[in-house]
């Protein structure tokens, strides 16, 4: 894969949506268009609590 076939495919990947607002690769309105049309995934997701583990590891911490 050549790099401006890689760069056109991180166009729009988190990682890069800044840098690539700050030197005009993409625009704000470009960014928010895109994001605007990203299908809702929240069905298919798992909601976990990151107090429960370490309510967990003190609870072992205890034991030991």
């Amino acid at each position: 894969m050549s790099l401006d076939k890689a760069l056109k495919n991180l166009k729009f990947d988190v990682r890069m949506t800044e840098y690539n607002v700050n030197n005009a690769v993409i625009t704000k309105e470009e960014l928010k268009t895109h994001l605007g049309n990203l299908p809702d995934l929240a069905a298919n997701s798992e909601q976990i609590n990151l107090d429960e583990g370490k309510k967990r590891a003190a609870a072992a911490d205890q034991l030991n």
